[in-house]
């Protein structure tokens, strides 16, 4: 089916870290959904991902989405917004601002202000159900090493939701099924984009037997290594 269509805007991508052992987190969770399918803000599409982690596994909190691929992207984001610990809920937005609590015009603010920076094109097309090829152009000249990344994230279903206790901090603060934007089940860096130029992948897409074909999205983005900027996005349904 190919881009999700949102004519004329620019992508900004906000990524949530939540976790079940969190009582604000709901919240958090509300607030990116909602900034998702309403898209209140001219001129912006914005593309929300969950990136469930594993750090509180140890802790004895079992989240059936966490990947420990997720605790180390939030460790990258402590280091350059210089935090002392891992918390949550924390949303990223453009690689380039966090938000600690879950303030939806503050959302917006931010989202806003990253529309405005200079921004790459990327875009996805389907050969077939299981063969993809990304493009990246326009990446600016000013741009640092920058990594094209694929996210596929999986729309909430309530067998899922279930799976999560999201007891809060306290014991007994059951707080309910958390809300959920798309779940990243897998992110892979498919290559370097070159600056000015036009960068092309091919991929023969995999699937996981345990994930629901139909709640599938591809979310595309370009990030730098070191400024953690996200130069350009785009979501896609195959």
């Amino acid at each position: 089916q190919g881009a999700i269509p949102q004519a004329g805007r620019v992508p900004v991508l906000v990524e949530l870290f939540p976790a079940d052992a969190c009582a604000i987190c709901p919240a958090a969770g509300e607030v990116v959904r909602a900034l998702e399918q309403k898209q209140p803000i001219a001129g912006v599409e914005v593309i929300g991902i969950e990136m469930r982690m594993d750090a509180w596994g140890a802790q004895g909190y079992r989240d059936p989405f966490a990947l420990r691929q997720m605790t180390n992207r939030q460790n990258e984001y402590l280091r350059l917004f210089k935090l002392d610990n891992l918390f949550t809920p924390q949303i990223v937005i453009g690689g380039q601002a966090q938000l600690e609590n879950p303030d939806v015009q503050q959302a917006k603010d931010e989202i806003a202000r990253a529309a405005k920076s200079q921004r790459a094109t990327v875009e996805v097309s389907f050969q077939s159900a299981s063969l993809a090829t990304v493009k990246v152009d326009k990446l600016p000249s000013s741009a640092g090493e920058s990594e094209i990344w694929m996210a596929v994230t999986e729309s909430p279903a309530d067998s899922a939701d279930k799976t999560s206790n999201n007891t809060g901090n306290n014991p007994g603060n059951n707080t309910g099924p958390l809300g959920r934007t798309g779940v990243v089940r897998s992110l892979v860096m498919l290559g370097i984009a070159e600056p000015g130029e036009l960068t092309t992948y091919s991929m023969h897409l995999r699937f996981n037997p345990r994930w629901r074909r139909e709640d599938l999205k591809y979310v595309v983005f370009v990030q730098e290594r070191i400024s953690r900027k996200i130069w350009g996005a785009t979501a896609v349904v195959p």
